[in-house]
């Protein structure tokens, strides 16, 4: 097969190569046309190199895509490795004209990989001064990054209108369980407590200038109403009466952490 027959240095591992490659050739011969229920699969992945010429395509069905793109995140390393990560990342990508092979053993994997992969991009942008892809994906200067700022200050603040269609827009939502445990699992590892001094100055430096919306004072009072001071000793937060119990249940206490005497 001729796809095949191109370089393939970048696949270290032999046996999962081999098991790749036979799943392929299986569904070569097989000849597979579009249709619903199957995949369209690049036997060498664009990223590290294959092209959309037919021969390096094939029809999978959503189970064998998902096993494949598995492999070749065993079958490579390094550079190579973490595009076979992101590229078995977006297997869970699906809409109503495409369904994906999900299971409590394909959720297992993506989750293993998914903290992996999230913890690796944050470290690769950060290091090439990246913006995030949702903003564009580029490398930006000191001086850029300060012209962002500026103009964010200069930004005449929302109006009380606009402030209360987003209210009303967001009025009932709650997040689901899926999201709640994303926003769980990325937040692990993270550190917990008050807030540093260098990040009140950078937010005191951020709001400054920006007068408060009259009703400031009523919002803030609003937000604070009913909730309960909770302690584990070192750490000390507010939380609301239908979340209490579950911080109880993990050991917190209730009122705040003791704080020690000044001595006069």
């Amino acid at each position: 097969m001729s796809s095949i027959g191109i370089n393939t240095i970048m696949f270290t591992n032999k046996f999962y190569s081999k098991v790749y490659f036979s799943t392929i050739e299986k569904a070569v011969q097989r000849g597979w046309k579009k249709a619903r229920g199957r995949e369209r699969h690049h036997i060498i992945p664009q990223s590290l190199g294959g092209s959309n010429n037919k021969s390096n395509l094939v029809y999978l069905s959503c189970r064998e895509h998902f096993l494949c793109h598995w492999l070749l995140v065993k079958m490579t390393e390094g550079e190579y490795y973490h595009k076979m990560v992101y590229a078995l990342m977006g297997m869970r990508a699906e809409n109503q004209h495409q369904e994906r092979y999900q299971t409590i053993f394909t959720a297992r994997v993506y989750e293993k990989y998914r903290i992996e992969h999230a913890e690796y991009h944050s470290k690769l942008m950060k290091s090439k001064n990246l913006v995030p892809w949702n903003k564009g994906g580029v490398e930006i200067t000191d001086e850029h990054r300060e012209n962002l700022r500026n103009a964010a200050l200069q930004r005449a603040p929302k109006s009380e209108e606009t402030i209360t269609k987003w209210k009303e827009s967001r009025a009932g939502y709650t997040h689901s369980e899926e999201t709640r445990q994303k926003q769980s699992i990325a937040s692990r590892g993270k550190t917990k407590g008050p807030m540093s001094e260098e990040e009140k100055l950078k937010r005191s430096l951020t709001q400054k200038g920006i007068p408060k919306v009259k009703t400031h004072g009523a919002n803030v009072a609003n937000a604070v109403l009913g909730n309960i001071s909770i302690n584990n000793g070192d750490i000390e937060k507010k939380v609301k009466k239908d979340t209490l119990q579950s911080y109880l249940a993990l050991g917190w206490q209730l009122g705040g952490k003791k704080r020690k005497l000044k001595e006069n």
